[in-house]
């Protein structure tokens, strides 16, 4: 009997068997080869969508592995060729299955794009010169209190935003989406918003102390960026100082944590992408 499709297989085996691209625990045999509800579900859709990658690296050599598979969908992607994974059984598969796994893998998709854009969250404060001047120690003890202030301006300003648990929080988000003001920002105002951020929460941390004092500068660029790019309107800074102000109060009395859950966690993702193990 033919492999290409799905296969799934029973308790014992799930256990023992890896996924054969990214190390996880595979749920069967998915397009020829054993792999996790994860890597069967983005190869799917990949295949499906015809979407093209770009490596995030440049070298089309990053790692694939469970805890970083959504670094790079592009050497993912190019992963699953190179162990073989079957493009014809994607496109011969007819329609979608009214199944508890169908949903399962629905349900998966949903997160895997709230990881990719946590991921992408977590590395804008990694990124700005702010942050240079913490050990990544600390850098640790910031984030996994404060990432979900990152990860909601990240949804404010992407593209496309995936559905979230929280229907407070979808509206919050959806409602500054909607905002003439606050929509389409670029990368310099979401750099500029980013350390902003990280200036106001000196205020109450101690390993970010140093910067209490700048927030008025970030302010003040933030500014000078909107009224050049944005002439036509006016106050768009105000909007997002006054936005990034009350999700900064909001993130202080809410968890958002189940919004991944049971696939991944924040702490590990954020473990991962400063090298840090949970021995430190």
């Amino acid at each position: 009997m033919s492999s290409s499709h799905s296969t799934p297989i029973g308790h014992n085996e799930f256990v023992r068997i890896t996924c054969q691209v990214c190390g996880d625990k595979s749920s069967g045999r998915h397009y020829g080869l054993w792999t996790c509800d994860g890597c069967s579900c983005f190869f799917k859709r990949s295949i499906r969508r015809n979407i093209s990658y770009t490596c995030v690296s440049g070298g089309n050599n990053c790692p694939v592995d469970k805890t970083r598979r959504n670094w790079c969908p592009s050497c993912r992607l190019r992963k699953c060729f190179q162990m073989q994974m079957n493009k014809n059984a994607v496109q011969k598969e007819r329609g979608p299955r009214g199944d508890k796994r169908s949903k399962l893998l629905t349900e998966y998709s949903v997160i895997e794009k709230k990881e990719q854009m946590l991921i992408e969250a977590i590395r804008r404060p990694l990124n700005v010169i702010l942050m240079s001047f913490v050990s990544p120690k600390d850098q640790f003890v910031i984030l996994s209190r404060y990432w979900p202030v990152f990860f909601i301006l990240q949804c404010t300003a992407a593209v496309e935003l995936p559905p979230l648990r929280d229907l407070k929080l979808n509206e919050v988000i959806q409602s500054a989406r909607r905002d003439n003001y606050m929509r389409n920002l670029d990368s310099e105002e979401i750099r500029l918003t980013t350390c902003y951020a990280l200036c106001k929460l000196g205020r109450r941390n101690g390993e970010l102390s140093f910067a209490s004092s700048l927030d008025s500068t970030y302010r003040y660029w933030l500014s000078r960026h909107c009224s050049i790019f944005y002439p036509h309107l006016l106050n768009r800074d105000e909007h997002i100082v006054n936005y990034t102000d009350f999700i900064l109060l909001y993130c202080e009395y809410i968890s958002i944590t189940d919004e991944f859950t049971p696939f991944t966690h924040p702490a590990d993702v954020i473990r991962t992408l400063l090298d840090i193990h949970e021995s430190t």
